[in-house]
């Protein structure tokens, strides 16, 4: 059905004219009458948008019209993104009302296909190794556009994976009722180390973990009772082989002979974790009555080395010449930051909040003139501004003492802010999140969400606008190979089929310290776990969770650098 377009004004009507489609990265049908819509499919919820709005970004009035009276109330909306579910297949007319002034009124009308997701078998789950693609096929239907949930826009019947995920595909803006995974896991290369005779005070952890590995240990030609990618030797040891058996790229093996002494050395520790400052040296010193030698991690044999760098550091002491005990200790840098607070403008009624976290330490701040008793020296690494003034902050983290001073100005400007720069492992979820008092926002791509996902290496752009005025914000996110990266799945299918059923990390890298928190497009929190291989279920009080997307946050320490990493993105429950 061609759209009818009625408007009172006609230079605006000669704009929508040239009016190109928006380019709304969640959307599966780009409808060249100006209404879009995510989904096609009965019973979900479809997201209706229209690219009227980017010329009448604040229209007086916004009336949706579906077409579907027998959801009473439902039927129509009042906003730029609306929302509705049919719950029977057929064909709607939608209606779209916008009034920009009085007298000043646009019309739009156009036709949607609600269909059932098509009945489909993608096969068992697909493991690879190394660099191996795969060739994912959909069902060929003549005419048909396809939409796959990866991260590229591919309208085809196939697909070419080439990274790790689940996968789904959407025939006419319907989604299938299936998924496949595909897991890609990196060619493990497991080194146990050197042969060691430890002293009865001390033992020792070996680690074999790998990606998607499933791991079995044996000692002394005996399997002990775990399937854990480490394990910690005991007395009287013997020899230890680690077999890790990867799927997509086979098994791995290597063995050391860990035995140990019955002399007892005393406590030893080169002592605990460490922060420090930019630049700071800092010395690792192992020596205690009876050590005679040193084996450390960087291949030095005096006992104590000088860190310049940082990282994971262990060492084996010899004691008496008999056995050896070890300790490892994780060394981490503040990094090179700098408290770079500027000078700002705040619109009236709103606040600011001035953030100085470095991590943990004290942070004491004050405020010229005095705001109320419970800002002054609060202690704490963020300060909320009321008034107008003049703020500063003293922040002592270990032996870094960082200062910075910042004024501040209440008007009517606007003020936003974005994520900053990242660097991210190929094969991540990121997402961009603009916060401030804006009223509205306009990505590069037309996009009109505070959450804007990303992909690919490049220069974000965001224009964000209120009754203050506008800004523009940019961000740069570069993409490279990292040794180890928590991927996680961006769909999963709990229906009882025994595929796909929770949601959980696909890669156990060596992590610590890990906390991800799932919640619904309202905010509800709906999971959260600190163990990594624990999953959602797709439930929440013991009740199905409805099908759609949902929010996911990950926060952990990856152990190969010592870095924290905080990971944002979004998952499709599918049922």
């Amino acid at each position: 059905m061609s759209p009818i377009i009625i408007r009172t004004n006609l230079f605006i009507l000669l704009l929508l004219a040239c009016l190109q489609p928006m380019a709304n990265p969640n959307s599966f049908v780009f409808a060249k009458d100006s209404i879009t819509y995510s989904s096609t499919c009965v019973n979900s919820t479809i997201q209706f948008g229209s690219n009227i709005f980017d010329i009448l970004p604040f229209p007086q009035s916004i009336s949706w019209d579906f077409g579907d009276p027998s959801s009473g109330i439902y039927n129509h909306a009042a906003s730029q993104q609306a929302l509705h579910s049919y719950l029977s297949t057929g064909t709607y007319t939608v209606n779209l009302t916008v009034v920009n002034v009085p007298g000043d009124t646009v019309k739009l009308s156009s036709t949607i296909n609600i269909i059932s997701p098509l009945a489909y078998n993608f096969g068992p789950d697909i493991y690879l190794c190394g660099k191996q693609d795969t060739l994912l096929a959909a069902p060929s239907i003549a005419g048909a556009v396809y939409t796959w949930n990866n991260p590229d826009t591919v309208h085809t019947d196939t697909l070419r994976v080439t990274k790790s995920g689940v996968y789904t595909v959407s025939i006419n803006g319907c989604g299938v009722n299936d998924s496949i995974g595909v897991y890609i896991s990196t060619k493990p290369a497991i080194d146990l180390g050197a042969d060691h005779i430890m002293c009865d005070s001390s033992n020792l952890t070996l680690d074999a973990s790998t990606q998607n590995g499933y791991y079995t240990w044996m000692l002394n030609g005996n399997i002990l009772p775990t399937n854990k990618g480490q394990i910690v030797t005991e007395y009287p040891g013997g020899t230890y082989v680690a077999i890790d058996s990867v799927p997509g790229c086979g098994i791995f093996k290597d063995s050391v002979n860990i035995t140990y002494s019955l002399p007892i050395a005393s406590y030893f520790s080169i002592g605990p974790d460490t922060l420090l400052c930019p630049k700071q040296l800092f010395s690792l010193n192992a020596i205690f009555t009876g050590a005679t030698a040193f084996d450390w991690s960087n291949g030095s044999t005096a006992s104590q080395i000088q860190i310049t760098e940082p990282g994971r550091y262990w060492v084996f002491v010899t004691y008496n010449g008999q056995c050896q005990v070890t300790d490892t200790v994780n060394i981490t840098y503040i990094g090179d930051l700098k408290l770079d607070f500027h000078d700002t403008s705040i619109c009236q009624g709103n606040g600011l909040v001035l953030n100085a976290n470095f991590g943990q330490g004290t942070y004491n701040w004050t405020a010229i003139p005095p705001q109320r008793d419970d800002q002054n020296q609060t202690g704490q690494s963020v300060y909320y501004v009321y008034k107008s003034g003049t703020y500063a902050v003293t922040a002592t983290v270990g032996q870094c003492v960082y200062k910075d001073t910042v004024k501040v100005n209440i008007d009517d400007s606007l003020h936003v802010t974005m994520t900053k720069d990242t660097l991210l492992c190929n094969g991540e979820d990121f997402m961009l999140e603009v916060t401030g008092n804006f009223d509205s926002l306009f990505w590069q791509n037309g996009l009109t969400t505070n959450i804007f996902p990303v992909t690919d290496s490049g220069t974000y752009q965001v224009i964000a606008k209120n009754g203050c005025g506008s800004d523009t914000l940019s961000a740069k996110i570069s993409y490279y190979s990292c040794a180890c990266s928590l991927l996680l799945p961006n769909a999963f299918t709990p229906n009882g089929d025994g595929l796909n059923e929770s949601f959980r990390p696909l890669h156990p890298c060596q992590i610590a310290n890990f906390h991800m928190a799932i919640f619904n497009r309202y905010g509800q929190k709906v999971f959260e776990s600190s163990d990594p291989e624990r999953g959602w279920d797709g439930r929440l009080g013991g009740l199905a969770s409805p099908p759609g997307n949902y929010v996911w946050m990950a926060s952990y320490i990856n152990t190969t650098t010592n870095k924290r990493v905080n990971r944002k993105g979004s998952v499709l429950l599918i049922r």
